[in-house]
């Protein structure tokens, strides 16, 4: 649905003359900041958006609020815009910001809060976990950096980036690389961007940026502690077979077979990084398995 679209839903009904007339003055003005949003999403220049220039002149002020109820209102239960809200939140099933949370909410990539032109926007609606939601909050981008990755523009699965280790420790709390045998104290997960050769300085800048706004690397080592549970009996049967030979093989497999979907998922990573760790495959895994 265009914007246009979207915006004339909104308006078509269970409206006053007043706020009719009102809302319809902005048409133009909303077309125009989508198109614009748009433009700048392709060239990754949103930082350059000035919010400004998507909202009313400040001696309108409740021209704003009224835009932003565009939203908050008219996309409620039983109004004219609700089915533009379904159709954003039934996307996906998985929030595209982290992979790994269940799409319940719609949230704004630009905040409506300064940028009212694209309160309906159907560009500017993205489904997303409750607590990617949270995270995000009111933040937007004052630096080419700071540019969070739009599911709807930014598709950097091509290349491997995601990775993950096993960071194992001694009994000083010191990190140390575990070798077979030994008895670490503790040890967790490590997942972090790899920015592979082709990207360039300002895309790795922008991911890792986006790793850290929504906390990928805290939840992605909290999901990996529930797997390692879920297979060690995979893994002990695998050891029988052939020794840590074969934990390898198993590990290579489920990574390669993880990959068929994407290319960059907590699990490819988590499979990959323990794959290489030597002390995992040969008997570690049921330390780490155990807790």
């Amino acid at each position: 649905m265009s914007t246009r679209e979207a915006f004339r839903l909104c308006i078509s009904s269970a409206i006053s003359a007043r706020k009719l007339a009102l809302l319809k003055g902005y048409e133009e003005d909303v077309v125009a900041a989508a198109q614009n949003f748009k433009l700048a999403c392709t060239a990754t220049s949103v930082h350059q958006l000035k919010p400004a220039d998507f909202s009313p002149a400040q001696t309108h002020h409740g021209d704003k609020d009224d835009l932003i109820d565009m939203y908050e209102r008219r996309m409620d239960a039983e109004h004219p815009g609700r089915p533009i809200y379904e159709e954003v939140r039934n996307r996906r099933t998985k929030c595209p910001l982290c992979g790994v949370g269940r799409v319940k909410q719609v949230d704004h990539h630009l905040p409506k809060s300064q940028f009212p032109f694209l309160s309906v926007a159907p560009i500017n609606l993205v489904p997303i976990c409750a607590d990617c939601n949270f995270a995000k909050g009111e933040k937007y981008p004052r630096s080419y950096g700071q540019q969070t990755l739009h599911p709807y523009f930014d598709n950097i699965d091509d290349h491997r980036w995601l990775r993950a280790r096993l960071v194992t420790f001694s009994g000083s709390s010191q990190e140390y690389t575990a070798i077979p045998g030994d008895t670490p104290t503790s040890w967790h997960f490590s997942f972090y961007v790899s920015a592979p050769p082709e990207w360039s300085a300002g895309l790795t800048e922008r991911v890792r940026h986006h790793f850290a706004v929504f906390n990928l690397a805290d939840l992605y080592e909290d999901q990996a502690a529930d797997e390692v549970t879920s297979i060690e009996l995979a893994l002990g049967e695998a050891f029988e077979a052939g020794g840590s030979t074969d934990v390898r093989l198993w590990l290579e497999s489920m990574a390669r077979s993880r990959r068929r979907l994407r290319n960059n998922t907590w699990m490819v990573a988590l499979y990959e990084g323990l794959a290489i760790n030597d002390w995992y495959c040969d008997g570690g895994f049921r330390l780490i398995a155990a807790g």
